[in-house]
């Protein structure tokens, strides 16, 4: 989902869609897949310190990021559990 695809999106289900897991949890899937801060960063088009302070607890993303960010730990789980 893009961030305008988003911007049609009602807002109740826009609150829904950028509920993360817990920081703990990010973290965890993040290191699981073998991803660094920087390419996370990269891939959501912020710093690596952006992404550590998200895994942090040190701030937290506008809800357009916090979506984008969701669907990537998403999709990166089910990276890791798919056999290879």
């Amino acid at each position: 989902m893009t961030e305008a695809s988003n911007a049609g999106m009602p807002l109740a289900d826009l609150v829904r869609a950028s509920r993360l897991p817990d920081l703990a949890e990010r973290k965890r899937i993040r290191e699981t897949a073998g991803v660094s801060l920087r390419r996370m960063g990269e891939a959501l088009g912020v710093t690596e310190g952006t992404i550590w302070n998200w895994e942090n607890g040190r701030d937290g993303p506008s809800m357009e990021n916090a979506v984008r960010y969701r669907e990537l730990l998403e999709q990166l789980s089910e990276a890791v559990k798919a056999p290879s």
